[in-house]
């Protein structure tokens, strides 16, 4: 169950979503819905597609004062962790408690990129337990002691006080040269039949230590040749159907919890923007021809690949407009602590003037409520 809410209009929404358990699908004229507009709502639901970045590593620092009240008042609705909120485990296990236990109508998924090998938060240096690399799991590991890799893996993560990793990465190795995937051994194989066994395990492994997990990045970043960190990547002439499968398993298994959308570029599907706020790969794609009906993510906005194409407000407005649930804005340093009120007022203005149907943030909000029903823990049962 969900913690008590912290303000009445909170408990109001939660319990009219939870009890109708569907989403009113009623369409208005926009006219009418202007008239009607129930801002008070929208506001709460659309601070659940948020999830930020944080500066602190405890919570009664100064530059964390801004976020608790963040928190508390339901403008963000998710918060992922980097090294530089973590100086050791101790540390952090008390930062991600303390979070946790902060007065809040719907619990906040608390995330961490660690898949092992070189992309990970949680160091040795810290405290912490470090694991191979994908490809090191991929080319040396059997089933059973790939299970117990994430299975150790996930249980930390656990005590460690989060609910959600982003991963697995479940792109195919088909560029070994991909500076993104295959020269930082992110891929687990080649053979995306591998691709797709090798994630079910680290999702199930995960699931049994109460940790969700995240498919990444969609639609394949295994053939790229560019890193979305830094640029556009364009995966036009590289992408292969081969990568596609590990994801179209993965969802027909029904043990997806959230797919990340990646800044992938393919002119084939899109000829105006990359996968992650695209209409046609996320509804037209993902949705309808895949058949995945779950919480989608998309990484993390502010990287070069997207922000220096488009202009911010832009992509707000087609990241939900293409499908997307929760926006990620990840890198604190370079994020405006006003940011979850600008996008709240850049999605009202959006629906006054027809650009976004309110029903689709009514759909993702229903979709990351549904999500945070299955999460095992709240701020009484954070492991310590």
């Amino acid at each position: 169950m969900f913690v008590n809410a912290s303000k009445a209009r909170f408990r109001r929404i939660g319990l009219l979503t939870l009890l109708s358990g569907l989403l009113c699908v009623t369409a208005y004229a926009q006219s009418d819905f202007v008239d009607s507009l129930d801002v008070p709502r929208l506001e709460e639901e659309i601070g659940q597609m948020l999830m930020v970045g944080i500066r602190g590593t405890n919570l009664n620092a100064k530059v964390m004062e801004q976020t608790r009240q963040q928190v508390i008042e339901g403008d963000i609705g998710g918060i992922i962790f980097f090294k530089h909120n973590i100086k050791n485990s101790r540390q952090f296990r008390i930062f991600v408690k303390s979070i946790a236990s902060l007065p809040v109508a719907v619990p906040l998924f608390l995330a961490v990129d660690e898949e092992g090998g070189q992309v990970r938060r949680l160091r040795k240096s810290q405290g912490f337990k470090e694991f191979p690399s994908a490809a090191y799991v991929g080319a040396n590991l059997n089933d059973s002691k790939a299970c117990d890799v994430y299975s150790n893996m996930a249980i930390q993560i656990h005590k460690t006080g989060l609910n959600l990793n982003l991963g697995p990465v479940v792109d195919v190795n088909i560029n070994r040269a991909s500076p993104a995937i295959g020269q930082l051994n992110r891929s687990f194989s080649r053979d995306p039949g591998k691709v797709f066994k090798l994630g079910q395990i680290f999702i199930r492994a995960h699931q049994k230590a109460g940790v969700l997990t995240t498919l990444k990045h969609y639609p394949g970043h295994g053939s790229s040749r560019e890193d979305t960190h830094n640029e556009l990547t364009d995966i036009t002439h590289t992408w292969r159907n081969s990568e596609q499968l590990p994801f179209r398993r993965l969802i027909d298994s029904a043990e997806v919890d959230l797919i990340m959308a990646g800044h992938l570029f393919d002119q084939n599907v899109d000829l105006k923007y990359p996968a992650s706020i695209s209409h046609s790969h996320i509804q037209e794609t993902l949705r309808e021809k895949l058949g995945y009906q779950g919480v989608v993510i998309t990484d993390d906005l502010q990287m070069g690949a997207i922000i220096k194409r488009y202009p911010l407000d832009e992509i707000i407005i087609s990241a939900i407009n293409a499908g997307c649930d929760i926006l990620q804005f990840s890198d604190p340093m370079n994020l405006s602590q006003d940011l979850p009120a600008h996008v709240r007022q850049v999605v009202i203005s959006a629906i006054n003037k027809g650009e976004i149907n309110p029903e689709r943030i009514h759909q993702s909000y229903q979709r990351i409520m549904n999500l945070k029903q299955q999460l095992p823990m709240n701020s009484d049962k954070t492991s310590g």
